[in-house]
């Protein structure tokens, strides 16, 4: 009888052991912060507040606010991963803002550029929502130059002259690897846009849209994609964690696992079609960027988009 007994109680502890972790991140008596820009933060939360699963499965082609579908992928990666504790929106009016409020605990969790993340000491870092490269752009221009290439996709970018925004450093590090005629940076993306229709710049990079012709419009002025090319990316998002959260290596672990549960689901890549930040129409589009080296992260040192 002793001897069942203590063997009862060898496998009790044993038991305990292997699951403490995940029985302290279903039990704890908190919720997870998830800052948000201010433009997407009704939607959001809006989302949050909703039991019906639906806005949370990314089922809804065309819809272009990201940060409604990374709160749909963290939500459903912290469930896959085995943690309960609810996700919560905060405001926030900017991603150099939200990631200075994850640094310092103020919140708990953002998506980011790696390179964002691995060189700051008070962040952890999950396995990658986006793949390097996986993420695609295209040269964006006024029209009218776009239909001198009609019928034949452009070369390369030598001969034209790029516009961006110096602040978003992997886009500027992509354009300064098509080595366009000449650079300028511009302090808005509404001052971008001006720049190309002032004839003063031919192209930018920016996300394809799910309009007819992929086309993207401020205060009335139209860019649209030159026909055939596109750029990839190359870096990973993940997300960061705070490590003043409680439990906080744990969580990277359980969001990691639901990363991976997610991805062989195909549940991320739903994500990234149904936003548009994969755009299947442009899957045979030349990759103009595509035999250049990795990211120099060494010169990314200032403020990401």
């Amino acid at each position: 009888m002793r001897q069942t007994l203590a063997v009862f109680i060898l496998a009790t502890s044993i038991m305990s052991f292997a699951v403490g972790p995940r029985s302290v991140l279903a039990s704890e008596n908190q919720v997870i912060t998830l800052p948000v820009r201010d433009a997407d933060f009704a939607a959001v939360q809006s989302c949050a507040l909703d039991e019906n699963p639906a806005c949370r499965q990314c089922a809804n082609h065309g819809s272009s606010n990201i940060s409604l579908m990374n709160y749909s992928i963290l939500h459903h990666a912290l469930q896959k991963g085995g943690v309960t504790m609810p996700l919560r929106p905060v405001p926030s009016p900017n991603s150099e803002r939200s990631r200075v409020m994850v640094a310092d605990g103020s919140a708990d969790i953002k998506s980011d550029w790696a390179f964002n993340i691995e060189n700051n000491d008070a962040v952890l870092k999950t396995a990658p929502i986006i793949l390097a490269g996986e993420l695609e752009k295209g040269l964006y221009g006024h029209r009218g130059i776009n239909d001198l290439s009609a019928g034949s996709a452009i070369e390369d970018a030598k001969d034209l002259r790029g516009v961006s925004i110096r602040n978003w450093r992997l886009d500027w590090q992509v354009m300064e690897d098509l080595t366009p005629k000449s650079l300028i940076s511009a302090p808005t993306v509404k001052q971008m846009f001006a720049l190309i229709d002032l004839r003063r710049a031919d192209f930018t990079l920016l996300e394809f849209s799910s309009e007819p012709d992929m086309g993207r419009e401020i205060d009335g002025i139209r860019l649209v994609p030159f026909t055939g090319v596109k750029v990839s990316l190359p870096e990973s998002q993940h997300f960061m964690v705070s490590r003043k959260l409680p439990h906080a290596d744990e969580i990277v672990d359980a969001v990691s696992r639901g990363i991976k549960i997610l991805r062989e689901e195909g549940f991320i890549r739903r994500c990234l079609v149904n936003s548009g930040m994969i755009n299947q129409r442009v899957e045979g589009w030349r990759t103009l960027n595509q035999t250049m080296p990795p990211v120099d992260k060494a010169s990314l040192t200032v403020p990401s988009n």
